[in-house]
């Protein structure tokens, strides 16, 4: 009776403070481990969230089309409008070209029985504008009247606007008048030089007398940083030839062999 007893006393008897510590500790890992795998599974259902959103945007993507062309306008000196372009608003991006009327304003250039060099090359440019414009090509002008633009700031209109192409068109002049023909200049650069060509070889399919393509140190074509060409599309020394250039048709052939020559770079790449 009395061994019973003790095995009762003994059984109620508190345990021992260090059971007690590996039991909450044991329950302290347990609750550790549940919050972790908690952590876990709210991460891989964050990850696959994400996962379907991507496929949706990039492999589904909303048809009809969100984003609204595009239409920039860029202007020299003269706040010469590009529009809207076919490959602007198709979505590619745009080619750029400056197209420099030499001379205006005071500058007349070369002048021959009251025939001014800044009046014909500011017509064969603004010609050449619009059959590149119809191509798509976005042009900006230099000038687009009569107005005096320094060299300096013709090379800055090109550069600032990042333009892929640069041509300057001129009259040429020289002592012998029987001396005729349309020439282009590049200074160094095989892409320079290629647009010079291009250029000249347009011409001449469409039955204008040309010369050469030459290397020469002009500043518009040697400060500019694109591929840069300077033309000179005929002699105002030469009276034939003079009188031809005041020719709106010829004028009209002229401005077609300086957009075909660019396009053709375009094209080239």
């Amino acid at each position: 009776m009395d061994g019973q007893r003790n095995e009762n006393l003994a059984s109620t008897r508190p345990r021992p403070a260090g059971r007690r510590r590996k039991r909450g500790a044991r329950l302290a890992a347990a609750y550790a481990l549940q919050a972790l795998f908690a952590l876990l599974a709210a991460l891989l259902a964050a990850l696959l969230i994400c996962g379907v959103l991507y496929v949706r945007e990039h492999l589904f993507p909303k048809s009809g089309g969100d984003a609204q062309p595009k239409g920039e306008t860029i202007a020299g000196s003269g706040g010469a409008e590009t529009g809207n372009d076919p490959a602007t608003e198709a979505g590619a991006e745009a080619y750029v070209v400056v197209l420099d009327a030499g001379h205006g304003g005071v500058q007349s250039g070369c002048a021959f029985d009251g025939v001014l060099e800044k009046d014909i090359t500011l017509a064969v440019t603004l010609l050449a504008a619009e059959k590149l414009r119809a191509e798509g090509v976005t042009v900006i002008l230099t000038r687009e009247d009569d107005t005096d633009v320094s060299l300096d700031e013709r090379c800055r209109i090109a550069n600032d606007a990042g333009a892929d192409l640069f041509v300057s068109v001129h009259c040429n002049s020289y002592e012998d008048s029987s001396i005729n023909g349309l020439e282009s200049y590049y200074h160094n650069g095989k892409k320079g030089q290629r647009l010079a060509e291009y250029i000249l070889a347009a011409a001449g399919e469409l039955g204008v007398k040309t010369r050469s393509v030459k290397d020469a140190n002009y500043q518009v074509i040697r400060d500019t940083v694109m591929p840069a060409s300077l033309v000179e599309i005929g002699f105002l020394s030469n009276p034939a030839e003079r009188a031809r250039l005041q020719s709106e048709a010829y004028q009209d052939t002229i401005a077609q062999a300086i957009a075909d020559g660019v396009l053709a770079m375009k094209a080239a790449g």
